[in-house]
């Protein structure tokens, strides 16, 4: 966990939480899930597909009345759903995931793949460019992304001589001089070896004693291990004085998709797996049991119970300036939340939280925080605007009080939303994306009138990420300042709230590509209903002014998370240095501009995504940048959603597409893994009407008719389209132990199109650990990301839409 110049600055998000209760995963972790589901590969992307901060059913048909209609090729793909897939289809055995047969037809893959990309040694190990970037991941000047507990600050850190890594720490003020001296808790390659398990770290929780004698006392946690990189985890008990795990009534979880959470060191809520009913069909808890120290794990008394059909039910006990709180939510969707608290009159009784499920809980002291992710008309005298931000006394608000609100943030127009908060003991910092450019509101709070003030407001520079939280929000106003850009590597400096402008650097990561004659600009396209789209446009050197360059385009577009700026030291390294341009959609579904601009491309809506993203490359081609053979996309998750339609749907505009880890059949996802969570943002194919619109763009259900399309929409004669000649060279990368998105969604779209004919220049690489990551140590990063690279700018600079002749 580092400020990573590879890429992975999409850690910042997790940097800039508070150290004692992290104001979004104390009180509604579906949102941090949402948020690892869109940054799946950290640590292996290409720079920019990340949120800077945490943060959250019309159907569209040509000729509905006040609405445009879709572009011909999203109408015409609408018809593919009338063409129904077998069920099952006779590739489904791809879904037995370490199956003797799936396997076989994997190795086979992976050969075909390394072979085409790597040469006749097939080892990406044998490229310069792996080199480079293992040099990138290893490299020991990367900034340690570290939490305050106590006395120390701890990092979890990885590198050429701890390959699974090493959970460590220092004092702060050891941590502020160029050298620090660490301090080993556990070394998890040691750990592995002793056990004889392929540990991947997923990080602690540490118990919090609250007000009182034990108020500074740091000394239990429990780290979450999860064996190969799989969303399941196991939990045990870890003493970090001992520096050891605790052997005598230890609290520890067997593998699975757990929740955990410190009631007190005797005492935790938590979620597992304890039999038929207490799982959800997304495969997440249902239940939350007391469990008390040395008493047998299934004789947890049940406190909490969603509904059958609900995505996750759990809950959270924890303190906030000395204030406690005990929260229970249900999930029904991935974006309705019901939430309820303590009583505050009763104590052993809860109260329903009494705002729209949409909406977002949260605490600061004794007041609540609520985001409004639609207009809130709460009585005649207060009417809050979509993506506001407000406060309000806390006992007040649960007994039903709505008088004394404090707006915290109110945005001007459509295209200013909240991206997130943090918080120091006195004060609270509204991080916002207006125009695409970061500001952040700070907020003081006298704790003796319980009274919020405004102070001042910090904007940064354009084309610039810029995030600020407290280093320990519970005991001072200390600072953590980051920067960065897409030439600019993440600088980490120091303040006091609430002068963030008053920052002095403590480090910066290594600067790993001469930036001389490259420039960064902000523009538009005009998607084709009229839409504003805005894109970053990284233009790389030694371009000559006016040529068209090979370009990358990355695109996400989905689960309201933002592509803002970052560096990419793996994008310098591989594109920009090497005369290359690197392009970033902002396209609809995604959170650049809020709840609108996500819902726009909810479920049979989601075609707008596709055309936003459609019409960057046009505008990129129009303008000059570059041309359709040379411009390539990649995407990861629902990015490789993205870039799968873009190669079914439009692959007249591209030269070479990437698509990592991502789903792809839209029928059959919801059977698979965490499928059923994902129903609000595409659809349920059960109901007649989201199965039309799913089977409409679904990648897997539209390769018969892109051949068609191929014939009468772009010019291709019948024999080359039948052969696949309109397809762009296309790579396939995903992981065995996606437990997230299955990996049979990519392993099928491959096997069908050798079937069909149409496979020629697709490429299929499947790492056999990391999770939906895509890899679990440096080593595995720098791998996976030389093959995708590697591909990409073989396939541009040839600028043919095939494969390398090997």
């Amino acid at each position: 966990n580092t400020f990573s110049a590879s890429g992975s600055s999409d850690l910042v998000a997790l940097f800039l939480t508070s150290p004692r209760a992290d104001t979004i995963a104390r009180v509604t972790p579906l949102r941090a899930l949402r948020l690892v589901f869109a940054t799946h590969r950290a640590s292996v992307s290409a720079g920019a597909s990340r949120a800077s901060f945490p943060s959250r059913r019309v159907r569209i048909f040509p000729g509905v009345p006040g609405r445009r209609a879709l572009s011909p090729i999203a109408a015409s793909a609408m018809s593919a759903s009338d063409a129904k897939t077998p069920d099952p289809p006779e590739d489904v055995f791809l879904e037995d995931l370490r199956g003797e047969r799936s396997m076989e037809w994997v190795k086979a893959e992976n050969e075909r793949a390394l072979a085409a990309i790597a040469g006749p040694t097939g080892k990406p190990e044998d490229d310069p460019m792996f080199a480079k970037l293992r040099a990138i991941y290893d490299d020991k000047k990367k900034i340690p992304n570290v939490r305050a507990r106590g006395d120390f600050v701890y990092n979890f850190w990885q590198d050429e001589h701890h390959v699974k890594g090493i959970w460590r720490r220092t004092t702060m003020e050891d941590f502020k001089t160029p050298e620090p001296t660490w301090e080993t808790v556990l070394d998890v390659d040691a750990l592995a070896a002793r056990e004889k398990k392929s540990w991947v770290w997923k990080g602690p929780s540490f118990l919090d004693y609250g007000p009182g004698d034990d108020d500074n006392r740091v000394d239990r946690c429990v780290v979450k291990l999860s064996d190969g990189g799989t969303d399941a985890c196991t939990i045990r008990e870890f003493d970090v004085v001992e520096k050891a795990f605790v052997e005598t009534d230890a609290f520890v979880l067997p593998p699975g998709k757990n929740s955990f959470c410190w009631v007190d060191r005797d005492t935790a809520w938590v979620g597992h797996d304890f039999g038929e009913g207490t799982m959800s069909p997304s495969g997440y808890p249902l239940t939350m049991r007391e469990w008390k120290r040395g008493q047998p794990l299934e004789d947890a008394v049940e406190i909490w119970r969603g509904e059958p059909g609900d995505v996750v039910a759990a809950g959270s006990a924890y303190w906030d300036k000395g204030h406690r709180y005990k929260v229970w939510y249900r999930a029904q969707t991935f974006y309705d939340t019901e939430h309820f608290a303590s009583d505050p009159d009763a104590p052993g009784e809860m109260v329903k939280i009494d705002i729209p499920s949409d909406f977002s809980f949260n605490t600061f002291a004794d007041h609540v925080v609520i985001h409004c992710k639609s207009e809130w008309v709460v009585n005649e005298e207060h009417t809050f605007k979509a993506g506001s931000v407000v406060a309000h006394p806390a006992d007040a608000f649960l007994r039903g009080e709505r008088a004394a609100f404090t707006v915290l943030y109110s945005p001007a127009d459509e295209r200013c939303a909240y991206a997130g908060s943090a918080e120091t003991k006195d004060y609270v910092m509204v991080h916002t994306l207006e125009h695409m450019v970061t500001r952040v509101y700070v907020w003081r709070f006298d704790h003796e009138s319980s009274s919020f003030s405004f102070v001042k407001a910090h904007v940064a520079e354009n084309c610039q990420s810029f995030g600020a939280s407290g280093v320990d929000s519970e005991r001072s106003n200390e600072l953590f300042v980051t920067t960065d850009g897409f030439l600019d590597p993440v600088a980490l400096s120091t303040a006091t709230a609430p002068d963030l402008e008053d920052a002095t650097v403590l480090k910066t990561n290594t600067a790993w590509f001469d930036t001389a004659g490259m420039s960064v600009e902000l523009r538009e396209a005009t998607s084709d209903d009229g839409t504003k789209v805005p894109y970053f446009l990284v233009r790389g050197g030694g371009i000559a002014e006016g040529a068209p360059a090979p370009t990358v385009l990355y695109g996400y577009g989905g689960f309201e998370i933002a592509m803002t700026p970052g560096y990419s030291a793996t994008v310098g390294e591989s594109f920009l240095s090497k005369g290359m341009c690197y392009a970033v959609a902002c396209i609809r579904g995604g959170g650049e501009f809020g709840a609108r601009w996500h819902r726009a491309a909810k479920k049979e809506k989601r075609w707008r995504a596709y055309e936003d993203f459609a019409a960057v490359a046009k505008d990129l081609v129009s303008t000059g940048v570059t041309t359709h053979a040379t411009l390539g996309c990649m995407g990861g998750s629902n990015g490789g959603l993205l870039t799968g339609a873009m190669m079914t749907h439009y692959p007249h505009l591209f030269g070479a597409v990437v698509s990592q880890c991502p789903l792809l059949d839209m029928e059959r996802y919801v059977l698979l893994t965490s499928g059923p969570s994902w129903i609000d943002e595409y659809g349920d194919p059960s109901k007649p009407e989201e199965r039309e619109a799913l089977l409409g763009f679904s990648p897997y259900h539209n390769l018969e008719k892109s051949v068609d399309d191929a014939v009468k929409r772009f010019g291709f004669d019948e024999a080359s389209a039948r052969r696949g000649d309109h397809v762009p060279a296309t790579l396939f990368t995903t992981s065995t132990a996606d437990d997230r998105v299955h990996p049979s969604h990519a392993r099928r779209v491959v096997h069908k199109m050798r079937a069909l004919g149409i496979g020629g220049k697709v490429l299929y690489h499947e790492m056999t650990e990391g999770g939906h990551a895509g890899a679990a140590d440096n080593v595995a990063r720098a791998k996976v990301k030389t093959v995708e690279n590697r591909f990409l700018v073989d396939a541009l600079k040839r600028g043919d839409r095939g494969l390398p002749a090997r």
